[in-house]
């Protein structure tokens, strides 16, 4: 996988980052989440990044900027920052309602997964991606991902008794991860998140 593999990915599924708000009282921080993903998706990062940092200041827009952040620090090439933020999503996730937010809680272990993968902590990419499955099974590019991930631990394995890292085995996983890359990629363009999701007590 390349990093640049991953940055469109996850610049894709900032163009399909709605913020999903309920409330009068959650107007602002919508509206700030929202003029960020629109100058994120357009490559606008620096005022994306100080509208996210905005947002920030509304409680109920904060998981949704800082996942918004992550995404756009990754495809800045700031790996780290992009964790750190996707963390802090995630530790604020962990503190709402389980049935609350679900999507966000999927995304948000799913492109932790991505991050890791492309930063070649290959065993991390999978547990996240085993946890976006625990938020919502049977999603094909986790499970997909997932697969990937954990032949990648079992090849680096191999290489480390004497295998080979690199070469066709390392090519063949590249070409792998980039069909399936692409095919989310035109997932996540047609994709909203349901306002239901948002309703104290969803479970499904």
């Amino acid at each position: 996988m390349t990093k640049t593999l991953g940055k469109a990915a996850l610049c894709a599924a900032l163009l399909a980052l709605p913020a999903l708000f309920g409330g009068c009282a959650d107007a602002p921080g919508k509206l700030l989440v929202t003029r960020a993903n629109f100058m994120s998706a357009r490559g606008m990062h620096a005022e994306a990044i100080y509208l996210y940092l905005r947002a920030l200041e509304h409680p109920a827009a904060a998981p949704y900027a800082e996942y918004g952040l992550g995404l756009v620090f990754f495809v800045m090439g700031e790996g780290s920052a992009a964790l750190n933020r996707l963390e802090e999503a995630g530790r604020i996730l962990e503190t709402l309602p389980e049935g609350q937010h679900r999507e966000l809680r999927y995304r948000n272990h799913y492109n932790t997964g991505m991050v890791l993968f492309s930063k070649g902590d290959f065993e991390g990419a999978a547990d996240s991606f085993r946890r976006a499955l625990r938020v919502s099974g049977g999603r094909l590019e986790a499970m997909r991902n997932l697969e990937l991930a954990l032949m990648s631990v079992e090849r680096e394995g191999g290489a480390g008794v004497g295998g080979n890292g690199g070469g066709e085995g390392s090519q063949a996983m590249d070409l792998a991860f980039r069909y399936i890359r692409e095919r989310e990629t035109e997932q996540w363009r047609g994709r909203q998140w349901p306002e239901e999701e948002y309703a104290p007590g969803d479970d499904r």
